[in-house]
């Protein structure tokens, strides 16, 4: 592949994972490339619109990057199918719903549903990534993967909110845990004082992600009605993809 294309898709990558717009400096120190080399490829990505530079010239991500993510959606069918049982998800519990696939060792939120009115919005944005050992989401669909498989999706060296560290054996055991309950939680593992709840979808290949909601700890006390509505929505997105969900 071009250095150049590789370059570009690296810088591109940096600036979307950032909260804040770059400048070339910070991007040129990051990865560890020439700022002359580094200013021709954002002016190409700015000029293309799949950057924006603001003014002290600062980039992130332009509307034309928004199109060729949203691709990925459109082509896989997965929008279609799993918008509208969040947004039914969202209507029963008053809580924000999303839906995550597993990528490398991280959760990756590509679809989510905030309540209306005065609901409480706390799930991540689309486009989020999390680590998927110790997200709900993540758990969930880790739980079906072989012993193989979990290990190349999990850094355990990430740790949680409270600052521990989670060792194979302990999340191994709480993976057999999720299989027994068909469901996962997050219980203040990312945010102190957010609880989430999550189930597997799958298609016919198997795990296809999963379903998931995101509430206050204080919200409520009693998690199986909610673990209850988000595997009966997880179940009819295994039913729209041609999936089976496991006994």
């Amino acid at each position: 592949m071009s250095t150049s294309v590789v370059r570009a898709i690296r810088i591109l990558d940096l600036i979307a994972k950032s909260d804040q717009p770059m400048p070339l400096a910070a991007i040129a120190e990051a990865l560890d490339i020439p700022r002359s080399t580094a200013h021709v490829i954002l002016r190409d990505l700015v000029a293309e619109s799949v950057l924006t530079c603001g003014k002290p010239p600062t980039y992130s991500v332009g509307v034309k990057a928004f199109e060729i993510g949203s691709a990925y959606l459109r082509g896989s069918g997965i929008a279609a199918v799993v918008g509208p049982e969040l947004a039914r998800l969202t209507g029963a519990l008053r809580f924000t719903a999303h839906y995550a696939i597993l990528d490398g060792t991280e959760a990756l939120y590509l679809c989510k549903e905030d309540p209306p009115g005065l609901g409480i919005r706390l799930a991540s944005s689309v486009g989020a990534r999390l680590p998927s050992h110790l997200t709900a989401v993540g758990k969930a669909s880790l739980a079906w993967l072989g012993d193989e498989a979990v290990t190349e999706h999990v850094s355990l060296k990430t740790k949680d909110a409270s600052g521990q560290a989670v060792t194979m054996k302990r999340l191994s055991a709480e993976l057999a845990r999720v299989r027994e309950l068909g469901y996962a939680t997050d219980d203040g593992q990312i945010t102190a004082g957010i609880r989430c709840v999550a189930a597997p979808a799958f298609d016919a290949t198997g795990p296809r992600g999963a379903i998931g909601v995101s509430f206050l700890s204080s919200a409520t006390e009693s998690l199986a009605p909610i673990a209850a509505e988000v595997m009966e929505s997880a179940a009819r997105v295994t039913t729209l993809l041609g999936g089976e969900s496991p006994a």
